[in-house]
């Protein structure tokens, strides 16, 4: 029997949830529309051209295939101060309504100390995005630390939704001049992590405050609820020079700390997640998989060229499974992936094409 092309079961799938129909094996009214595949947005590379936001799309949570043939898919000149951007963390809201991007404002080829802020998006259909640099040395003018001279950079922002508060936490790396450490002769900047609330419009943030201090450099923080364990888990990597944390050598791995409180306290886990150690790693992020317990905890060898994909039940344990293709249309930086439905892959579709094999 002849497949229906992909794109058609998607257009059944719409007409069938529209109508009321049994999806699934439940009724429209009874549960919220359901998912059909990943939305990964990430940036490619640290050149001008790579530091903009791209889409790839998958259906099982592996294996994308870019969007629009690999190319932008918003212009980082019309959004970021330094007109490049990093590190894309895209989230739906709690009500389906809205989706919200944190993106760091960065230009690499000036240097990895020119960073002072990030970059706030909210859009109702993953094409037009309201956006909002926040500049932290110009918002936060009256911290101690975060002037020009002293804010060594501002990195990888995410964003979770503090259902306590009832407010979107953003949290970000923070690194400044002044909290640098000797590693042998040379000095490793010490990055923290800290956190702020965004107000209702999602277009301006509160005053930072710590969040995690590792004791030695940490970045790329990433926060996921274990319901199982009623705690939440923060994945992050040790950064920078290899050295000695509390008899624990660093080496610039994937790690993870726990707290029953989304601010804090966390207390870390001294072990590497990321399965092969020789290699350095930054940018995890972990997203459920559709209609399964399990998780994926997906992390950038950037050294390589290759993103690498685990698998765990437990957010403790992980599995390796397989590495991204290394060249071609879909080289992605570090960025996220959530769920999206047929109605919004067809909007996406419409808009930058179908993904090369589907």
């Amino acid at each position: 029997m002849k497949k229906i092309p992909f794109i058609i079961q998607l257009q059944l799938v719409m007409y069938l949830i529209m109508h009321g129909v049994s999806v699934c094996g439940q009724h429209k009214k009874d549960t919220a529309t359901p998912p059909v595949g990943y939305l990964f947005a990430y940036f490619s590379d640290n050149s001008p051209d790579g530091e903009q936001l791209r889409y790839a799309f998958s259906k099982d949570g592996l294996n994308f295939k870019p969007l629009h043939g690999g190319k932008p898919v918003l212009a980082s000149d019309s959004i970021a101060l330094k007109k490049g951007i990093r590190d894309p963390h895209i989230m739906r809201s709690p009500d389906g309504k809205y989706f919200y991007m944190v993106l760091t404002d960065m230009r690499s080829s000036e240097g990895w100390q020119s960073n002072d802020g990030i970059i706030l998006l909210k859009s109702t259909d993953l094409i037009h995005w309201e956006h909002q640099a926040i500049d932290f040395p110009t918002s936060f003018p009256h911290l101690k630390g975060f002037d020009r001279d002293n804010l060594h950079a501002v990195w990888a922002p995410q964003t979770i939704w503090d259902s306590n508060k009832q407010k979107y936490m953003i949290y970000y790396s923070i690194g400044r001049h002044d909290w640098e450490y000797p590693v042998g002769d040379q000095k490793q900047p010490y990055f923290k992590i800290y956190y702020s609330y965004a107000n209702a419009d999602f277009t301006d943030i509160s005053t930072p405050e710590l969040l995690f201090d590792f004791g030695t450099a940490a970045i790329d923080g990433d926060i996921v609820y274990d319901e199982k364990n009623k705690n939440y888990v923060l994945f992050f990597k040790d950064e920078g020079l290899s050295t000695m944390n509390r008899g624990f050598r660093t080496k610039s791995g994937v790690m993870r700390a726990t707290s029953k409180s989304l601010t804090g306290p966390y207390q870390t886990e001294y072990r590497h997640l990321n399965v092969d150690q020789k290699k350095p790693v930054e940018g995890s992020s972990v997203f459920k998989l559709m209609d399964s317990d399990e998780y994926i905890l997906m992390y950038d060898c950037y050294t390589e060229g290759y993103y690498q994909f685990c698998k765990s039940a437990d957010l403790e344990h992980f599995t390796f499974i397989q590495n991204t293709p290394v060249g071609g249309e879909f080289t992605p930086r570090h960025g996220s992936v959530i769920s999206i439905t047929a109605k919004e892959l067809l909007t996406l579709t419409n808009k930058f094409g179908i993904p090369a094999g589907f």
